[in-house]
């Protein structure tokens, strides 16, 4: 079960923006819905060497790689020290499914790293694979959303609670209330976020495991704004421990 993940885009199309990418923007939301924390995101170009050294990298780092796109199963197999093989199942599927078409080109999609758990496909042949704590994904957002759910059961925890508040007050008139309540609340997550759409506004989000800690912090805060003239226009709470 993994707690912390990180998300890895491969793909030079990504890179050189003939694709754009949406991929992690479904991933999120979902992973932080199953109370992943999600430790970081990148995108590789279709480099191998590239590739193995940051996936290294990256599983120092976390508990669970997901991998969307890019060059095929080779840099994974490297990063998971084992050979590629071909996948009786996945084999197997890719014959059903072309059936007199099948060549050894469309075969090469049957090659997984040895040991690898497949992810099904509902949508073509082509399935994902699981190996050594990493997950590997078609690009192609449809199938992604499709096979995506499988993820679900490798993660653990869940999602904190939160307070965000809502002021018109720009950041710098409050940057010295931020630093003394980060101080104070050293157990709290606070981050400040301006809106420009339309007039000027800023969220300040105020996040823990436990929805006391979360509130507590926003209280100190929203008194501090109080007395220094600054009004907070809104409060929306989010409570996620029982």
């Amino acid at each position: 079960m993994a707690k912390k993940v990180g998300i890895v885009i491969l793909g030079d199309e990504v890179l050189k923006a003939e694709t754009r990418e949406s991929n992690i923007a479904y991933m999120l939301p979902l992973l932080n819905e199953w109370g992943a924390e999600v430790a970081l995101c990148a995108i590789l170009p279709d480099d191998v060497p590239t590739v193995v050294r940051h996936l290294r990298s990256f599983l120092a780092e976390v508990d669970l790689l997901i991998l969307t796109g890019g060059i095929g199963p080779t840099p994974v197999a490297t990063v998971a020290r084992v050979t590629l093989v071909v996948h009786p199942e996945a084999r197997a599927c890719l014959e059903a499914y072309y059936g007199k078409r099948m060549n050894a080109e469309r075969m090469v999609m049957a090659h997984v790293p040895e040991g690898a758990v497949l992810i099904p496909n509902p949508l073509s042949a082509a399935p994902g694979f699981f190996v050594a704590r990493m997950a590997v994904f078609p690009g192609i957002p449809r199938l992604l959303h499709e096979m995506f759910e499988w993820m679900k059961p490798l993660v653990e925890g869940k999602r904190g609670s939160r307070v965000t508040l809502h002021s018109s007050a720009p950041e710098s008139a409050y940057a010295a209330i931020m630093r003394e309540t980060i101080a104070a609340f050293p157990t709290v997550r606070i981050g400040s976020y301006p809106l420009l759409e339309g007039e000027y506004r800023v969220r300040v989000v105020f996040r823990a495991e436990d929805f006391g800690h979360a509130a507590a912090s926003a209280d100190f805060f929203s008194e501090r704004m109080k007395a220094a003239g600054m009004e907070i226009s809104r409060r929306v709470e989010e409570r996620r421990d029982g």
